[in-house]
């Protein structure tokens, strides 16, 4: 009777499914994947984008003029002062005369 009592755990473990944790992790990025599509109200993910188109030499020329441009000016400005803190000293207004606050 001891051998049968042993014996029926193993068995009822043994009819258990075992877990594929990597199909679990893909249905559930396929679900959240469903739900953001669902709230962009999208059939469908929106194609990958292709390489962006190579931009005319007049554009490109433009761009890197103005950047120079800007390194020119930064380097001829002299170095801003700080500010002045307009707080330097703490200045401190007792708002109740003496006794006053008693009562």
């Amino acid at each position: 009777a001891l051998c049968w009592l042993r014996a029926v755990p193993c068995r009822a473990l043994g009819t258990c499914r075992t877990l594929d944790l990597e199909a679990a992790r893909l249905r559930r990025i396929e679900a959240v994947r469903g739900q953001i599509l669902s709230k962009l109200r999208l059939p469908a993910p929106p194609p990958e984008p292709g390489p962006a188109p190579a931009l005319p030499e007049e554009v490109r020329a433009l761009y890197n003029s103005t950047r120079e441009l800007l390194r020119q000016r930064a380097r001829g400005r002299q170095p801003e002062e700080p500010q002045e803190y307009y707080a330097k000293e703490l200045l401190r207004f007792p708002m109740e005369s003496p006794g006053d606050g008693e009562g």
